[in-house]
């Protein structure tokens, strides 16, 4: 466990606080399950939805869901450290869209990477992970 000492808004050395990260490399059986159910309702929706809301808004938002329950699945960390890290990947991926990463590295737009990491960029998609990060936040709090 690192323990690290930061200052608080005085920054006067001996208003230092002390603070605990812990990150550990662990399973957890329920966080799994947990990712797991999500994956499948992505799957399912992924083949069978063809609508305007469900396949791309709440895709999106459980999409953030699943991802936060595989990495909790594994690591043991902070939840608001870990939504923040699940929803700047999802940023990411969504910049690498406005980018076009998939094109400059010759991705074949039919490969699963390329569905993967998506094609096509959108404002609304980046609302629709925060709502997804805050879901997991409000989630973990009950």
């Amino acid at each position: 466990m690192k323990i690290f000492k930061r200052a608080t808004l005085t920054g006067q050395p001996s208003d230092m606080v002390e603070e605990t990260c812990a990150i550990h490399l662990r399973f957890s059986a329920k966080n799994g399950l947990k990712s797991l159910v999500c994956f499948i309702a992505l799957v399912v929706i992924a083949l069978y939805i063809r609508d305007s809301f469900i396949r791309p808004t709440f895709g999106d938002v459980l999409v953030v869901v699943w991802l936060y329950y595989f990495l909790a699945s594994l690591f043991s960390m902070p939840v608001n450290w870990l939504v923040s890290l699940v929803v700047l990947i999802a940023f990411a991926v969504e910049l690498g869209q406005l980018l076009q990463v998939v094109a400059w590295l010759g991705i074949e737009p039919s490969s699963p990477l390329a569905v993967i990491l998506g094609a096509t960029f959108d404002w609304k998609d980046l609302l629709a992970y925060s709502i997804g990060g805050l879901l997991c936040c409000w989630m973990e709090k009950q």
